[in-house]
């Protein structure tokens, strides 16, 4: 038996109908995205379930070991009955554009490292760690942060996926394209570990913001904190967070700035000189637009990944491929 089916041609997104769907919403795009030529070198993509299956390190222990992460520590301790649990989108990048992703971040290693050799006294480098591949040098998928790492209950699990589900449909955002705007360095909340990333261009229908705020409704309706909701800041705030209250249920704040991929990290705080080094760099000079949209919202709770499609114009939400559903 094979580990993983590759699907028929009209079994993983839609198919044709899909296709159709994306050259009504933007009748140029189709034909601007459209990937060169591959190479006769070039295997086909793996399906998206694949990443699924693998989207969690296997769990080796329960305690706090950092020499087992690349020095980095666990957030929130583990407690057994608790299931971290993370709201996203996620980007497959092609063999090309994960090509360009790692030129991209040896330029930055290599422009710190000229930059600094020209000074009198040179400053700490960060080890900037790329967040694409695996241990083992499998490629791994990049993602947007819909939600901050939630701990659920474990009697607790199917009702925070009914009511994500529930909050999404009421959002009725249709899959959409996406495009990078800049590049910066954000670090967690307890500022042990710094990510180097790509922000994200606000799309045509505000997307992202409408489905964050469904994402923190739900969130909030299960008695969780929101994200990007304590105040002004890139990464989760745990202070003056607000509680769930109906008074944040339409909440309409511009959260644009916020939304971003990361593509690498490192333990140390950058210098001041690095951080404005890297905001001046031209992202259009290293990645072209992306290929793929963002038709899923995912929700992985504990070693469980559970899809939510995106709706098309074709497919009207609560019917068919297309609709807002467990999977």
């Amino acid at each position: 038996m094979s580990l993983v089916q590759y699907p028929d041609s009209d079994s993983e997104s839609g198919g044709e109908e899909k296709v159709a769907f994306l050259s009504a919403q933007k009748p140029n795009t189709v034909l601007k995205r459209k990937r060169s030529k591959p190479s006769n070198d070039d295997l086909p993509p793996l399906p998206a379930a694949f990443h699924d299956l693998y989207s969690t390190n296997a769990r080796v222990t329960t305690s706090d070991n950092p020499s087992l992460h690349g020095g980095r520590k666990r957030a929130v301790p583990h407690v057994e009955g608790n299931w971290p649990s993370h709201v996203y989108l996620e980007w497959v990048p092609s063999q090309t554009e994960s090509d360009s992703l790692h030129s991209l971040i040896q330029t930055i290693k290599d422009s710190i490292k000229e930059e600094n050799i020209k000074r009198a006294k040179p400053l700490p480098v960060p080890d900037i760690i790329p967040s694409l591949q695996s241990e083992l040098g499998a490629p791994l998928p990049l993602h947007v942060s819909l939600s901050r790492t939630l701990q659920i209950k474990t009697d607790d699990r199917e009702t925070f996926l009914g009511t994500l589900s529930s909050s999404l449909r009421r959002a009725a955002v249709q899959a959409f394209y996406f495009d990078f705007r800049g590049l910066k360095w954000v670090p967690n909340f307890e500022r042990n570990r710094w990510f180097l990333v790509l922000g994200i261009r606000k799309p045509a229908h505000d997307e992202l913001n409408r489905l964050l705020s469904a994402c923190n409704e739900a969130a909030q309706t299960s008695g969780h904190p929101a994200l990007y909701s304590g105040g002004k800041g890139d990464g989760p705030m745990e202070t003056n967070s607000p509680t769930a209250g109906p008074h944040l249920k339409h909440d309409k704040t511009d959260r644009s700035e916020n939304f971003h991929v990361s593509i690498a990290w490192n333990l140390t705080e950058p210098d001041t000189e690095w951080v404005s080094l890297v905001q001046s760099m031209d992202v259009d000079e290293h990645i072209r637009l992306p290929q793929a949209s963002f038709d899923v919202v995912k929700a992985r709770v504990g070693n469980v990944v559970h899809n939510f499609d995106l709706g098309t114009r074709k497919n009207s939400l609560g019917t068919g491929r297309g609709s807002l559903r467990l999977g």
